[in-house]
């Protein structure tokens, strides 16, 4: 396949338009007018993964908002969304050993239906802030409805997962109220706050540290097969930086990202690979640097797995060579972080 040197617009897996639509509360004439507003014919969003512009899709959601009278359609579809409807990302979550191990898988794997946006966990004093953020530049009023249904959608997958009584401590969102906060908290079950620096989760951290089944290892390693064969193929809308960084994600610690491999996965030679990296202004190293780092404070956070697992997770070969690694990104070693978060 052909990768892209110039950078590519933020784009979505169509699947989770699909999950959308499938649950919209109205169909018949009024569903079709909506689509046929947005382009959005059959064609178009047929393959679950295929990919859409990010903005089509935002504009798509601002407007079933309107159409069906919602102000709070992305909370209310985020909860209705079953583990299937996410495919296989819902599976992933309902394979994970606790809350926490859920959240770092989300914050590892969205980047491979997602572009131009991060999750991440993070330590906070009241527990885990898990935080959610497009970066595309687009109109904050674009937003409201995805980053509602994003965060509702993680809520709803927990509970399915691990406990349908299951609330956040609190949750957070970078709009203004629009009237609508006391119906925000009811759907969330958790007070919520607008006008914030981030789209956010706060989690208790002993509910995300409870051990509630044993992963099944083969099975998961199947889905991250799958996944990295889904990113190798119909993407030939995203840059090589974008490529690379989705097939590290479901490769790091299960299979080798050396340079050959992944290229062969994108169908280019090596050279081809590299030199496309580096036009880009970038390289597979720094992509793994970035990647590394982001991953080891997700699972610093999450605070059940220790040194020697996260740097298995990481790839690396020995856990000095992690430790060694760590204090170059932030001067300090590994197990004073994982001591500060847990004490």
């Amino acid at each position: 396949m052909r990768v892209r040197s110039q950078r590519a617009v933020a784009s979505i897996r169509v699947f989770v338009l699909q999950a959308i639509i499938q649950n919209l509360p109205g169909a018949g004439a009024q569903l079709k007018a909506l689509l046929t507003r947005h382009g959005l014919s059959d064609a178009r969003i047929g393959d679950p993964n295929a990919r859409i512009d990010m903005r089509d899709y935002l504009e798509f959601f601002e407007d079933a908002a309107r159409t069906f009278d919602d102000p709070v359609l992305g909370a209310r579809l985020g909860f209705a969304l079953r583990p299937g409807d996410l495919w296989p990302m819902g599976l992933l979550l309902m394979q994970a050993s606790s809350i926490g191990s859920a959240l770092s898988y989300y914050a590892r794997y969205a980047s491979a239906f997602q572009t131009a946006t991060t999750f991440s966990v993070q330590s906070d004093p009241g527990g885990l802030m898990c935080t959610y953020k497009v970066h595309a530049d687009l109109a904050p009023s674009l937003l409201r409805q995805d980053n509602e249904f994003t965060l509702a959608c993680i809520c709803g997958q927990l509970r399915t997962a691990f406990d349908s009584n299951w609330r956040p401590l609190e949750v957070q969102f970078e709009h203004p109220t629009n009237g609508q906060a006391s119906t925000l908290q009811r759907i969330f079950g958790a007070p919520v706050r607008f006008s914030q620096t981030r789209n956010s989760i706060i989690v208790d951290r002993r509910e995300a540290d409870l051990q509630y089944r044993t992963e099944d290892r083969e099975f998961i390693n199947i889905l991250n097969q799958h996944m990295a064969s889904v990113i190798a193929s119909n993407n030939d809308n995203l840059s090589a930086t974008e490529q690379v960084r989705a097939l590290v994600s479901v490769r790091l610690g299960l299979a080798p990202v050396e340079l050959p491999f992944l290229a062969s996965e994108l169908g280019v030679t090596a050279r081809t690979l590299q030199r496309r990296l580096a036009d880009e202004g970038t390289s597979l190293r720094e992509i793994l640097r970035g990647y590394r780092e982001k991953m080891a404070a997700a699972y610093l956070a999450q605070g059940n797995m220790s040194i020697e697992e996260i740097s298995t997770a990481l790839g690396y070969a020995e856990s000095t060579v992690f430790s060694r690694a760590f204090k170059i990104w932030t001067g300090g070693s590994p197990g004073s972080k994982s001591n500060l978060i847990n004490g």
